[in-house]
């Protein structure tokens, strides 16, 4: 009697197969193993349907999860707090690169160890060992030298950058508009929403009416969830999607909107600590496309106006959006859901009539002789294209604002960064002489005005002490002849400023 074991890993199953002939032996084993293939196709079926099963089960508790999520936007937003925690803006990491070590670049510089007996008999083996330590001396402190720069520079700027979320502080608490408009920018971008809505709002603070008013993109229908099943249909082996009925639908959207409008408010007004707003004013605007001519339309569909006192006195986790969104006066044409355009309440002024067009100096610049010699419109023109080039590494816009010779504005930067950016005011003083300590003073109380985060002088010529000494403590940069040079030197440009009276800097 012939006999052979086989298996099959799949089902976990074996058997001991037994013949006469190795004919029969070798036809029971080829029907055995059909048999278990039969039956393995089955069983893989059947995982692959339940597979699929559980992942539309997992999709459909997903796509009602995302649904609740827009639901209870307002209610979520209830348990958060929303003014800004300062201390928690300030960075506190530590400089993590390693210090170098004299020993591993003995080691790694092959220095051999000291003999004193083999170095008495010969000392052309002590002069080596003797170079190969200065050597590797040398490289250490070079190394020690660039390691402690690197950590003076981490050090220096993360006192800067604490610094200036003093200063942020500080002047949101003084009410200075600019600094009130980054609070609250700030405060809408950490308010967290559901995957798939992204967030864009411009806000404006009218500090003579203590009014902020925010512009917030509204999400288009097409981007609101409506999925509320998926289901696997066995008999035609394919998945289905249910979704929401029209009228549900448009319910669900409107109830939505509603919701962004009070939690934005909601938001403004709770963080408000320092009781910056009297009133604000909500303008909720729609990007889309006409159907009927296939034009682009951005349109404001809800504007909505709110005191401060009256906001906060409402119970928000009692109210119906809608209800609530009417008892407020608020603003909407028809259904939401046909984007029907209304009159903002109050709209945003975003022109600034004070910039001009940049006119296009520094491809010239070998060809200008001194920049001390050349018109002083061009030379404002000039540094801007310099300051744009140094800030475009932060993603800072430069301006340039009209030409006034009265010791106005030159240029403004703005940062986008929420906690170290804001607007930097930058003014070019073409000078053969020392800059007088009243361009200093003028700067400083100018950044006031303007609710800058830091002033910048830049000069052909240079400062005297006094200008130096009233500099200290504040947010100013003088940067003078020779610091100008260098700032076009490390972009690649080699300039010259050759002053009157024999002052000469090159």
């Amino acid at each position: 009697m012939l006999r052979t074991h086989i298996s099959n890993q799949f089902l976990k199953e074996d058997k001991v197969v037994t013949a006469k002939t190795q004919q029969e032996l070798n036809q029971k084993v080829i029907n055995q193993i059909n048999r278990w293939k039969e039956k393995e196709d089955k069983v893989k079926a059947q995982q692959h349907i339940d597979q699929i099963k559980y992942q539309v089960s997992a999709d459909t508790e997903a796509a009602l999860d995302l649904i609740s999520q827009y639901l209870n936007l307002l209610k979520s937003s209830f348990g958060n707090e929303h003014r800004l925690t300062w201390q928690n803006l300030y960075r506190r990491d530590s400089f993590d690169n390693p210090e170098p070590s004299l020993s591993k670049y003995i080691e790694s510089m092959g220095v051999p160890k000291e003999d004193k007996f083999i170095e008495f008999f010969f000392s052309s083996i002590r002069n080596k060992r003797l170079d190969k330590e200065k050597e590797a001396e040398l490289r250490y402190q070079e190394a020690i030298c660039a390691f402690q720069n690197a950590k003076n520079a981490f050090l220096e700027e993360q006192r800067d950058f604490n610094v200036s979320v003093d200063y942020f502080k500080q002047a949101y608490e003084e009410k200075i508009t600019p600094f009130v408009e980054r609070y609250f920018e700030t405060v809408l971008h950490n308010s967290i929403y559901p995957a798939g809505m992204v967030k864009h709002f411009d806000l404006q603070y009218q500090s003579e009416l203590k009014t902020l008013v925010v512009d917030f993109d509204l999400p288009h229908p097409d981007i609101l969830p409506n999925v509320i099943e998926y289901k696997f249909v066995q008999t035609k082996k394919e998945t289905i999607t249910k979704t929401m009925k029209k009228n549900e639908f448009d319910g669900f959207y409107e109830d939505v909107i509603f919701q962004i409008v009070l939690r934005t408010v909601y938001e403004c007004l709770n963080a408000d600590y320092k009781d910056t707003i009297e009133l604000i004013i909500f303008n909720g605007w729609i990007h889309g496309v006409d159907t009927s001519t296939g034009q682009d339309f951005h349109s404001c569909i809800v504007s909505l106006q709110a005191s401060k006192e009256e906001f906060l006195d409402l119970q928000l986790d009692k109210v119906v959006p809608k209800d609530c969104f009417r008892k407020l006066k608020g603003l909407n044409a028809s259904a939401l859901i046909h984007l029907a355009p209304v009159r903002p309440i109050l709209e945003i002024d975003k022109d600034d009539k004070r910039f001009v067009e940049s006119k296009e100096i520094l491809a010239g610049i070998n060809s200008i002789p001194n920049l001390a010699a050349m018109p002083w419109e061009d030379f404002e023109h000039l540094v801007r294209e310099l300051f744009a080039l140094y800030f475009s590494k932060i993603g800072c816009e430069v301006k340039v604002t009209k030409a006034s010779r009265d010791g106005g504005i030159d240029a403004i930067a703005f940062d986008p960064d929420p906690i170290r950016g804001g607007k930097f005011i930058i003014q070019a003083k073409k000078y053969n002489h020392v800059v007088p300590i009243s361009a200093v003073r003028e700067l400083n109380g100018i950044m006031a005005d303007e609710g800058a985060v830091k002033g910048i002088l830049v000069t052909t010529s240079y400062y005297g002490n006094d200008s130096r000494e009233f500099q200290k403590g504040k947010p100013l940069v003088l940067l003078d002849g020779s610091n100008l040079i260098q700032m076009f030197k490390d972009f690649g440009y080699n300039v010259r400023i050759e002053l009157k009276k024999s002052n000469k800097l090159s």
